[in-house]
């Protein structure tokens, strides 16, 4: 295939797949990966790819949502820092093993809790004022390692773990859960994208319009999110993360 046509290609899916992403916590990478893998991209450069791409757009998106509200800082950098160990594992597993089984497995936990979201009408449509206890707040760290390892892997959804970790554990709404998530993930990608790199599993020119196409569509999506609101990202959430779902489990 002609290189500029790869080109327009990988930065339309990116802009879409980011959009999609930042509006619901879906996961760009359920979109790219089969497009990447068609266009005879081998799955470890495909991956690194989505993380180097990944790195110049989460902050960003981050910044949108969580303007002119309040940061949990000591939970976003400890959940992050724990998260690394995790992405570790998830590197050399995403390198050596086939992802199908793993697929299945996530795509039935994002079924049970896009559904539960949908029949708990109020979940994650505004921050709860009340304190909960230690032991509530301190029971999302063990997670960190699970969430980080299948970033590395692969990340499709990682957004709705994260959101309904928040919401139990610290009373966030969508919109704090999605922009607390795209900022802890950064260190994750970040480093990530360093393991493949150095074990040569990269390729610029194929990487640039990536970074292009999502930086563009992670801004102008997360953007949108903030205006609309927590109502309009729950119903994203719910309807692409059901698609979501059903795509990983049924493998298409």
């Amino acid at each position: 295939m002609n290189t500029y046509i790869e080109w327009i290609i990988i930065l339309i899916v990116t802009f879409i797949s980011t959009v999609l992403s930042t509006l619901s916590g879906g996961g760009a990478s359920i979109i790219n990966f089969p497009v990447f893998l068609s266009l005879g991209i081998p799955f470890p450069i495909a991956n690194s790819m989505q993380k180097i791409s990944a790195t110049f757009w989460v902050l960003p998106a981050a910044n949108n949502l969580l303007k002119g509200r309040k940061i949990n800082w000591f939970f976003l950098i400890a959940f992050s820092v724990i998260g690394l160990i995790g992405v570790y594992i998830g590197v050399i597993v995403s390198i050596n093993v086939k992802q199908r089984y793993l697929e299945i497995g996530v795509g039935m936990i994002i079924v049970f809790l896009v559904i539960y979201t949908y029949l708990n009408k109020n979940l994650g449509l505004k921050e709860e004022g009340k304190k909960y206890s230690i032991f509530r707040r301190t029971i999302a760290y063990p997670f960190a390692l699970l969430l980080g390892f299948y970033e590395s892997v692969f990340g499709a959804g990682n957004a709705i773990f994260l959101a309904m970790i928040t919401f139990f554990s610290r009373g966030f709404d969508f919109i704090d859960g999605l922009g607390h998530y795209f900022a802890i993930v950064f260190p994750w990608i970040l480093f990530a994208s360093f393991l493949f790199i150095r074990e040569g599993y990269y390729d610029i020119k194929l990487t640039i319009p990536a970074i292009i196409g999502s930086t563009a569509g992670g801004y102008i999506g997360s953007k949108y999110a903030r205006y609309r609101g927590n109502k309009f990202i729950k119903l994203m959430f719910v309807i692409i993360g059901g698609v979501l779902g059903i795509k990983l489990i049924l493998g298409i």
